[in-house]
């Protein structure tokens, strides 16, 4: 199986956060990409099994939060081209991350109730949470 991180990062946060994923996906034996989104080759989504997009959390500090523009024009360019359970949104942010996943889904074209695997953190930590999300998102029980 392989995994393909995508993030945006602002001051780094989210960077770490991306690393600590693909560690951890590393740890269980899954092939792992870690790319930011400038840096990646789109033709290599048709080797991925596993989509992990991140981007911190842009807006004011409780409302109208969003992805940067950049991860949205990014993003966008291969909406509905990956299978929507195999995608897993993350993000970092400060107060809140209110809106930023809806917000998300509308840069990718996914209908807000369309169920997307989440993960975000204040601290760009991993936690043991986090973790078990990961393993039942790959289908590691």
């Amino acid at each position: 199986m392989k995994a393909t991180i995508l993030y945006y990062s602002h001051k780094g946060r989210t960077a770490g956060y991306a690393r600590e994923m693909a560690m951890y996906l590393w740890s269980k034996g899954i092939s792992v990409s870690l790319s930011s989104i400038s840096d990646f080759d789109q033709s290599k989504l048709k080797q991925t099994d596993f989509l992990l997009l991140g981007c911190w959390t842009c807006g004011w500090f409780i409302l109208r939060q969003h992805p940067h523009s950049r991860w949205k024009e990014f993003t966008h360019t291969f909406s509905g081209t990956f299978p929507i359970d195999k995608i897993l949104f993350f993000t970092t942010y400060k107060i809140r991350s209110g809106s930023m996943f809806d917000n998300m889904k509308r840069a990718m074209e996914i209908s807000i109730s369309t169920p997307v695997t989440q993960l975000k953190s204040r601290t760009g930590r991993l936690t043991e949470n986090d973790k078990s999300l990961l393993d039942r998102y790959i289908g590691i029980v």
